[in-house]
């Protein structure tokens, strides 16, 4: 009897619960994280006062501190390199070979005569120049120290190149004439600073071409002790440089301006500095955020401590 009551196959019945899954399912997952993100609005809407009034008196301080800050203005003015200049050597450089040619117009390229520009303008003679022609101590109010004065200029300075090479210049100063009147100074010492540079170079671009004619011209006077081959090249080398000479003396005595202006710099209209608006909503969003990471602070101590919740 005993036999004929048990299963046939020989297994037992499966325990009940024995096959559950012991894994949280998705349902439980999206439950926990329904009450996380209830729990976080509990604990916003627990310290609301703390956060409303953190947010309300940063925003009053920043806009009262931005009602005090002084009104800057900028000025800017544009110069391009002189294209007629760099066409003119580019013919005159025609005759040469293609090797000369070519090194001619990578070292006249666009992009690197502005970024000369740049560094010329960036430079400390340049920067003493207008300090000195706008006695810019007294206008930045710092009676002693040059380097400081100088630095409060390069701060309010910004030069910048495009990628067709226009060099922009822009000065911020509480003052739009000063700014404007500064901007085109930087313009003025820039063409007198790059004109002092090309006559020097061209000088001494002349004294070595001399030189070195009166060298050949000697060689040429014993033309007849030379093989024919020697005498060709001395012939050739004596043109070459009989043409660079005379292009060298028209560079050292020209006193046309070496760059172009695109736009002078005009008084502005408007402000750049403060943006008061921008101010103020940066502040209010800063503040929010710090506001709720100090609730959430406070509630995670809160827990920690004695009796806490």
């Amino acid at each position: 009897m005993d036999d004929m009551t048990r299963p046939r196959n020989g297994c037992e019945k499966p325990v009940a619960g024995a096959l559950e899954n012991t894994s949280p399912s998705s349902a439980q997952q999206d439950d926990a994280d329904e009450i996380n993100l209830v729990d976080y609005l509990r604990v916003i809407s627990k310290h609301r006062r703390m956060i409303f009034w953190i947010c309300a008196i940063t925003v009053v301080i920043t806009a009262v501190i931005s009602m005090f800050l002084p009104k800057m203005y900028a000025a800017t003015t544009s110069v391009v390199p002189p294209m007629d200049v760099m066409q003119r050597e580019a013919l005159m450089a025609g005759g040469l070979d293609t090797v000369r040619s070519s090194i001619l117009r990578n070292v006249m390229d666009v992009t690197s005569i502005s970024a000369m520009y740049v560094g010329i303008l960036q430079s400390r003679s340049v920067a003493d120049a207008l300090i000195e022609r706008f006695d810019l101590g007294k206008v930045y109010k710092v009676e002693h120290g040059f380097s400081i004065v100088r630095q409060i200029l390069r701060n309010r300075t910004s030069i910048k190149v495009t990628k067709d090479g226009i060099v922009a210049i822009t000065v911020e100063d509480r003052d739009p004439c000063r700014a404007a009147n500064l901007a085109n100074a930087y313009v003025e010492e820039l063409d007198r600073q790059n004109k002092r540079l090309s006559t020097g170079q061209s000088t001494s671009k002349r004294v070595f071409l001399e030189n070195r004619l009166r060298e050949i011209k000697q060689d040429l006077s014993q033309i007849d002790s030379l093989l024919s081959r020697d005498a060709k090249i001395k012939e050739m080398l004596f043109e070459l440089l009989t043409r660079e000479y005379e292009i060298a003396k028209i560079e050292e005595a020209k006193s046309m301006p070496t760059i172009q202006v695109l736009d002078r710099a005009e008084p502005p209209e408007g402000k750049c500095k403060p943006k008061r608006m921008q101010m103020v909503l940066l502040a209010g969003v800063m503040s929010l955020f710090v506001a709720v990471l100090v609730a959430f602070v406070r509630e995670h101590f809160a827990r920690m401590s004695p009796g806490g919740v």
